[in-house]
């Protein structure tokens, strides 16, 4: 006789989007502007207009959100200018269980189905793909976790890995049976299985980078770079942050350090990056709204809010009072959908 599984009692939170309710002229509409909480969508006019669909149903356990989607084909993009105002940089680790997604600015391939593979996205960096009428499945984990396990943690973005390689197949099989047994569960056994799925991701993303960048194979063993990351981030507001002192602290060589930071442009660029990073997640904090631009200017170490304005501009190609009059107007599409469980949305921008 088989046993019959019965629903774990957990801290799992559960939503459903669908548009199944909304005037069928509007649904596209409705569909865009709730999804614009990550990215930009547009579609052909006749799959706008005949008989739209969208379905999300989604999960979150703690740190890590899950998203079943179902829709019609269309186009994703994810701008700096977007990034710049939500200031979201998680992983979303997407797989296609029906239907097709292509980018021509992939890494390690251009398109990916189903069949046992995934397409890794950085939240943190431009996007562009398209796909056909899918059914998929959207992981979307916390920048830190995984970046500490990553040789290179910004070289992923738009990256295809395929079932060839079997830890990817694994990665691949791991995510599913997260998904199917949520309900059946314990909270600490959801905990175990998302750290595994975490080491084997960073696994198979690192296989790929050393495939497709030989020029680092000489690079420091992970471990190291974790820790000089640790250190960077730590000591990121101290005045006295230079590449001299790092170089110090850290029991390196001035030359040993510049080549680590090679890939991200110099260690000089990679603190200046960091600390606007900085600035956009206090612009973009409600907590800090009585702030001036100056002052989050003065902490990120900048001397005026004219220095902060326009090196926050060359880099999000937004100011940042735009960051903070980033409110839109309910658009009439959104003031006919109050009835669509849109949670989502801030579970996206809540997470981690």
């Amino acid at each position: 006789m088989e046993e019959t599984l019965i629903p774990k009692k957990q801290t799992v939170e559960r939503s459903f989007f669908t548009l199944d309710g909304v005037a069928r002229k509007d649904r596209f509409d409705v569909w865009k502007d709730s999804i614009s909480c990550i990215y930009d969508v547009d579609a052909p006019r006749d799959i706008r207009s005949e008989d739209f669909a969208a379905n999300l149903t989604s999960w979150r356990h703690q740190d890590m959100l899950m998203i079943q989607a179902q829709s019609r084909s269309q186009r994703f993009v994810r701008s700096s200018q977007m990034f710049a105002r939500d200031g979201m940089d998680h992983y979303n680790i997407q797989i296609y269980t029906d239907g097709v997604v292509q980018s021509e600015l992939g890494r390690g391939g251009t398109s990916l189905g189903h069949g046992g593979g995934f397409l890794l996205l950085d939240c943190a960096q431009h996007t562009e793909a398209q796909t056909s009428e899918f059914d998929s499945l959207h992981l979307f984990i916390p920048r830190q976790p995984l970046e500490e396990r990553l040789i290179n943690p910004d070289d992923h973005n738009l990256r295809f890995l395929t079932a060839n390689d079997p830890i990817v197949r694994l990665a691949h099989d791991q995510i599913m049976t997260l998904h199917n047994n949520i309900d059946f569960l314990e909270d600490d056994q959801i905990a175990v299985l998302k750290q595994t799925i975490v080491m084997l991701l960073a696994n198979s993303m690192n296989s790929a980078y050393r495939e497709t960048a030989e020029m680092h194979a000489q690079r420091q063993d992970i471990e190291k770079q974790v820790m000089i990351r640790r250190y960077f981030r730590d000591n990121l507001l101290s005045p006295d942050l230079t590449p001299e002192k790092a170089a110090s602290d850290l029991g390196v060589s001035r030359a040993a350090l510049y080549r680590l930071f090679d890939a991200y442009g110099g260690v000089k660029n990679h603190v200046r990056d960091m600390r606007l990073k900085h600035g956009l997640k206090l612009l973009n904090d409600p907590k800090q709204v009585h702030r001036s631009v100056y002052d989050i200017g003065l902490e990120c170490g900048y001397t005026s809010d004219a220095s902060f304005i326009r090196a926050f501009r060359a880099k999000y190609d937004i100011t940042p009072g735009d960051v903070r009059a980033g409110h839109r107007p309910t658009p009439a599409a959104k003031r006919v959908s109050n009835a669509i469980d849109t949670r989502y949305e801030n579970w996206l921008h809540s997470l981690g």
